[in-house]
């Protein structure tokens, strides 16, 4: 049987652990109907994980006894950040998850000359994350910035080996690297301007597509993260 799994902020060092978090253990009492002597896995978000027995249950905290701490093997090794125009709002959360899923590390929320909607809400966005996290089996929950200028983004990018800047305008549909710290640039619905691709240019991303097909932005960001993970397993 398949243990739950829980990201949290325990020390797993500790053989005796207490959890107080609210929703966590609203989770287990209230939806999983948890009890003593119950088994889950506890990661510290930090790529480590254990097994641990539920000792005692109460409304306002949980203990439990941890042992097998080990390296979580399913974190992929590729350090990939998603810069995404802001979409709407639940077409966002959708990447979000997707992307969060498939491994992803980082995701910046761009504000882009033709972004159009900007009413993320942060705090939902991280608990999406934390819950694909865990459903999907990683050690670490991606890191969401608060949405930044193009400009600034550009600035910020600079510390991965290499920036995929998806444009439908250009031919080239290969958009892969042999590094391990990669930045993906996902555009608005409405595209990106001319003066944006002219940046890009400039600071030396590699210009590519996803096809002839134009797909919306949301199924770009989850389609372009996919090829980098699904094509090299690590």
């Amino acid at each position: 049987m398949r243990l739950h799994r829980f990201i949290t902020d325990c020390d797993l060092a500790q053989s005796l652990v207490t959890i107080t978090d609210a929703a966590t253990l609203h989770q287990w009492q209230k939806v999983l109907r948890l009890k003593t002597g119950d088994r889950v896995i506890l990661c510290d978000g930090k790529s480590m994980e254990c097994e641990a027995t539920i000792e005692s249950l109460e409304a306002k905290h949980g203990r439990l006894t941890l042992e097998n701490v080990h390296d979580v093997l399913t974190e992929p090794a590729r350090h990939v950040t998603l810069y995404c125009s802001v979409l709407k709002r639940e077409n966002f959360e959708w990447v979000v998850q997707k992307c969060t899923e498939l491994g992803v590390k980082e995701i910046v929320p761009i504000i882009a000359e033709r972004t159009v909607k900007t009413g993320l809400k942060m705090e939902r966005l991280r608990v999406i994350a934390k819950e694909a996290a865990e459903q999907s089996g990683r050690g670490i929950i991606p890191e969401i910035s608060e949405p930044m200028d193009f400009d600034v983004a550009l600035k910020e990018a600079k510390k991965n080996a290499l920036n995929i800047f998806f444009h439908t305008a250009t031919e080239k549909n290969k958009a892969q690297g042999t590094m391990n710290t990669i930045g993906l640039w996902i555009g608005p619905e409405g595209g990106w301007s001319e003066k944006e691709v002219q940046l890009a240019q400039e600071h030396d991303f590699q210009m590519s597509s996803l096809g002839k097909l134009v797909l919306r932005a949301e199924t770009a960001a989850v389609v372009a993260c996919a090829r980098q993970f699904l094509e090299h397993i690590d």
